[in-house]
């Protein structure tokens, strides 16, 4: 920090405000009065260099991320779920500073997710972020306010709207697939897995002795297994099984998104979300005869209520239900005949 002169006689002062940032001004005409402005930029500049509060604000969100895995995530009862939507949030705001992360950046990111999966999924990943900043408040290692409280959620904005596709409209959609990311959907059609849990897949996991595949990480936080059909089995061993890894490794979640978009612009088929593939799995498993029961158990799903919003795709079954009520009142009853 330094008092200057221009060329025409002026004074002005080189400095650094509480943020960091460097200034150059012109402020006086003599020398006295830039001096004293310089002293007013310079105690400003170390008061705030030395306020907790600033400090704290200025803290990345990924310094901070140990901490609270530490003092809160480890102690959580089951835990793995919540450190894979907090990673997703880590590896968002990770290089943010604390100050950073407005209501606004936590509303975007929070959109794109009901974008992406679901409003209930978006739910937990903006529980989780303002999990984060009332511990940091507990802990007086941030005294600023908790971005979360000005999310707008969307609760009932957004009706279950499913959009699956039936067995001819998959077969259509496929060839326009790319062929490193063709397995990956097929097996989201065959096995009704979510996104996250489609590409988490690993060989470990995968037992083709037993005829098995095992699922650690879910959204209800509750592992679950699926069985290892036939079709399934020889969609993996294309794949060159492994002993453990990512069994596709190479598909990210842009490039699956992309993929179906593309492939279900040019199919002619409505646009089409990863978690589209999950829908057409339980619309599909219920009209080749599969039970609502089995399909609870084979999405995840902690409550049958959850599962039975599938039952309106299921074809004919409103009206083979009702015919368990033919015979009830006497033909001749009905016609009026004593």
């Amino acid at each position: 920090m330094k008092i200057y002169q221009n060329k025409k006689g002026l004074y002005g002062i080189d400095y650094y405000d509480k943020t960091g940032k460097r200034h150059r001004r012109i402020v006086a005409t003599n020398e006295s009065a830039a001096k004293e402005e310089l002293a007013k930029c310079t105690n400003s500049f170390y008061k705030a260099k030395n306020d907790p509060r600033l400090m704290q604000e200025s803290q990345l969100f990924k310094d901070m991320a140990s901490l609270f895995i530490e003092h809160h995530v480890n102690f959580l009862p089951s835990k793995e779920t919540y450190v894979f939507m907090f990673n997703n949030i880590l590896a968002h705001f990770g290089s943010y500073t604390l100050k950073e992360i407005t209501p606004l950046e936590v509303q975007t990111f929070y959109n794109q997710i009901v974008l992406e999966n679901s409003v209930s999924y978006a739910d937990r990943h903006l529980g989780i972020i303002s999990k984060f900043f009332n511990c940091l408040n507990d802990w007086d290692k941030y005294s600023g306010p908790n971005p979360c409280r000005k999310v707008k959620k969307r609760h009932n904005e957004e009706p279950f709207e499913p959009h699956p596709i039936n067995e001819q409209e998959i077969q259509q959609l496929l060839p326009f697939i790319s062929e490193e990311v063709r397995p990956c959907v097929i097996l989201g059609f065959y096995t009704g897995l979510r996104r996250q849990e489609l590409l988490g897949l690993r060989w470990e996991h995968i037992d083709f002795t037993h005829k098995t595949i095992f699922i650690p990480k879910t959204k209800t936080e509750q592992p679950r297994t699926l069985g290892l059909t036939a079709d399934i089995q020889q969609i993996l061993q294309g794949l060159n099984p492994q002993r453990d890894g990512l069994v596709f490794g190479n598909v990210t979640k842009e490039k699956l998104k992309y993929q179906l978009n593309k492939a279900s612009e040019k199919s002619g088929i409505g646009h089409i979300r990863p978690h589209d593939m999950r829908h057409s799995f339980a619309v599909n498993f219920l009209n080749r005869g599969g039970t609502l029961e089995h399909l609870q158990r084979l999405l995840g799903h902690s409550k049958i209520t959850t599962t039975q919003r599938y039952l309106r795709f299921k074809t004919g079954e409103i009206a083979s239900k009702m015919m368990v009520m033919d015979g009830m009142i006497p033909l001749d009853i009905v016609n009026g005949n004593k």
